[in-house]
């Protein structure tokens, strides 16, 4: 900062305290620099340091302020931006902390809405024909390849693939008619 002449340091302090905005241009000159400098290292993203930097010298007029020097003024200031860079912070880890509880929630409500869904699927297999429940059993919760599955049900793979289709469109009307979506059915077993 220039050396300002104590007339001139006074004349400077008496204008901010009375809320002169033809001073702001003097003053941004003099301390913008500096308050972004200090933000950005306490804050790292120079973006908000300046930010910062502006709403502090703003805050001048908004609380006219006397100061005895201006001495005074540069640690008013860039006790502002200090303090606005902390709260920055302070907001980001906030903001990152509630975001994780979200994301813990929504996993949380998916596992939820997947262990419904799962049981009304073993719930409709179930009540399925023998061999068509044995089929899916095998094929989707034992996860048997199709040649297994025929092998150990001692059927032909073309009675297999028969047993299946017809399985899955029957268990795929009851699903639909339950609410489930055709999509979501697809999603689940294709």
């Amino acid at each position: 900062m220039p050396a300002i002449s104590s007339y001139e340091e006074n004349e400077l302090l008496t204008r901010i305290a009375e809320g002169d905005a033809a001073i702001y241009p003097y003053l941004h000159d003099t301390y913008y620099n500096s308050l972004v400098y200090f933000s950005l290292s306490i804050i790292q993203d120079l973006q908000q340091a300046e930010d910062i930097a502006i709403d502090s010298l703003v805050k001048l007029w908004q609380i006219p302020t006397r100061f005895e020097t201006t001495g005074k003024l540069r640690g008013y200031l860039f006790t502002l931006v200090r303090n606005a860079s902390l709260n920055y912070l302070k907001h980001l880890k906030v903001r990152e902390k509630t975001e994780q509880e979200v994301l813990t929630d929504t996993k949380a409500e998916t596992l939820v809405v997947e262990a419904d869904l799962m049981h009304l699927i073993y719930q409709e297999v179930a009540l399925l024909p023998e061999s068509y429940r044995q089929v899916l059993e095998l094929l989707y919760m034992e996860d048997l390849s199709s040649a297994e599955a025929a092998a150990q049900l001692g059927i032909s793979m073309e009675n297999l693939r028969q047993r299946k289709g017809r399985a899955l469109k029957e268990l795929k009307n009851t699903l639909l008619r339950k609410g489930l979506s055709d999509v979501l059915f697809s999603l689940i077993f294709f």
